[in-house]
């Protein structure tokens, strides 16, 4: 009934001879098509998830690399008005609300954080989320095996590195067995007009993201640092319209808190992007248990001997071998005053020949050195889902 019912779809006149009754006929047509389709496709991985069971390795409710070839190329094919990044946009969204994937996984809460969204692109709708207050609480979630997974940001394109995370990277024995770099689009979120907002809530990364556009469209409008971009929309959804209370946050908390959108990617740097790492607890060997890729990244942590000239030889291990670094960053030890950490994330899988070859050198250089872990490298950032976690 489905291959008939598209069939009649595609092969009736030509949409530009029809009348307006019938145009609204053919789109009420396709809507129900589609439904049918969607369902198809969850039924489908119902199956595939019941035949294949849980596996080893990380789960992910993203589209793989071929089936987004495969959906760019029919795409292309049909001809039609989508562009290629909306059709994967909404394939994307497709996949995360058909998965089947059921891992518990801790994340920065509450509901629609940015890390509850980074979180959601990765395990899908259908995962068991434990919303957690505080960064360190999610190390401990999993460190408990209350959760199997565990989110945390790591790194933002325009403010830098989460010194929080990297201090519990340093001291956790939790694996990273993966990355989601997530688009961040900060809205104004308000019951009130945009001519009578007095207050703006919002984390402060996000206050110092927006701070142009708030200079320029709500001048003189108090800004108040709030825990998070969730926590400040629930403070504007629990306001009176005359109170003037605004909050910077995602559309998917405008959806959950039921907060109307006043304006949309009001961030002053359009290229705004954060990091997140997925944690797990680590296997019996301590070892990353991903398979190479051939397109991989490896998250150091390394301690430099006090000596002149150390911090030279670490890096000349890496040239020597031709491994490219893709980031450095460094942190007070913790330890003992001036003293530093490194964290390095690098091109290349742990098994990998040249990258065995510099963890043996830098055990000359460093006073310790660990892997934190290898992944796939995420070459591209994906649009944070907006539909309400169900």
């Amino acid at each position: 009934a489905m291959v008939r019912m598209l069939s009649r779809i595609v092969s009736s006149s030509p949409i530009d001879n029809l009348e307006e009754a019938d145009l609204h006929k053919v789109k009420a047509d396709c809507d129900v098509a589609i439904v049918r389709l969607v369902n198809e496709r969850a039924k489908i991985e119902a199956l595939i998830a019941e035949r294949m069971g849980p596996g080893d390795g990380v789960p992910s409710a993203e589209l793989k690399q071929e089936e987004i070839d495969r959906i760019a190329e029919a795409n292309a094919s049909v001809g039609g008005p989508l562009k290629e990044a909306a059709t994967r946009s909404i394939f994307q969204e497709i996949s995360r609300v058909t998965s089947q994937l059921r891992p518990t996984v801790a994340f920065l809460g509450p509901m629609a954080t940015f890390t509850h969204q980074a979180a959601r692109c990765r395990f899908g709708v259908n995962a068991n989320y434990i919303q957690c207050e505080r960064i360190n609480d999610i190390f401990t979630t999993v460190e408990k095996g209350t959760a199997q997974f565990g989110l945390a940001p790591v790194e933002n394109s325009t403010e830098g590195a989460i010194s929080q995370t990297l201090d519990l990277l340093a001291t956790s024995e939790l694996q990273v067995v993966a990355e989601v770099c997530v688009e961040i689009r900060h809205n104004l979120l308000s019951r009130s007009e945009l001519k009578n907002i007095q207050r703006v809530y919002s984390h402060p990364q996000a206050l110092a993201q927006c701070r142009g556009w708030l200079q320029s469209n709500i001048m003189g409008a108090e800004v108040i640092a709030e825990s998070s971009t969730a926590k400040a929309a629930q403070l504007a959804a629990a306001s009176l319209p005359e109170e003037g209370i605004a909050a910077i946050s995602s559309l998917l908390a405008s959806e959950i808190y039921s907060v109307p959108v006043r304006a949309t990617s009001i961030q002053d740097l359009s290229s705004n992007m954060t990091r997140f790492v997925v944690l797990r607890r680590p296997n019996s060997n301590g070892k990353p248990e991903s398979e190479p890729t051939g397109d991989d990244k490896t998250m150091l942590v390394l301690a430099t001997t006090d000596r002149v000239g150390a911090l030279h030889d670490v890096l000349n291990a890496f040239k020597q071998r031709g491994v490219n670094l893709a980031r450095i960053e460094s942190r007070p030890s913790k330890s003992k005053a001036w003293e530093y950490i490194f964290f390095v994330d690098m091109h290349g899988h742990w098994v990998d020949t040249n990258i065995r070859e510099v963890m043996e050198e830098l055990k000359h250089h460093c006073s310790s050195v660990r892997v934190l872990g290898s992944f796939p490298f995420v070459r591209r950032a994906t649009n944070p889902p907006v539909l309400p976690a169900t």
